[in-house]
């Protein structure tokens, strides 16, 4: 194979690595499931779910108290970072008493 024609593979397979970094639910990005009703987050890739609770954030396997997980009640959020650190905009975008379904999924 000719130098140009090696340098010109190297140079495709860059761009589809390069190019699959920013596609949501790539490397670094997580599904979480958020019910603003409730206020809790859950990632089924570990089975955790995260509430606030008496000024901090908790997370466990089991669901707050009181919590019935429906998926008619939640939205799909795409992050590489932990949900709640955005809380306050996911409050505002995903506001309680609207979803009553999961429309992104």
């Amino acid at each position: 194979m000719k130098r140009r024609e090696i340098l010109s593979v190297m140079a495709g397979a860059l761009l589809l690595y390069t190019s699959g970094c920013f596609v949501a639910g790539g490397p670094g990005r997580r599904t979480y499931y958020y019910y603003p009703d409730d206020q809790v987050y859950y990632y089924p890739s570990e089975g955790r779910y995260y509430w606030f609770d008496r000024g901090k954030w908790r997370d466990e396997r089991n669901p707050p108290p009181r919590f019935v997980p429906r998926d008619r009640d939640r939205v799909r959020i795409d992050s590489d970072h932990e949900p709640f650190k955005d809380h306050e905009r996911n409050q505002k975008i995903y506001p309680a008493g609207r979803y009553d379904r999961d429309d992104r999924k």
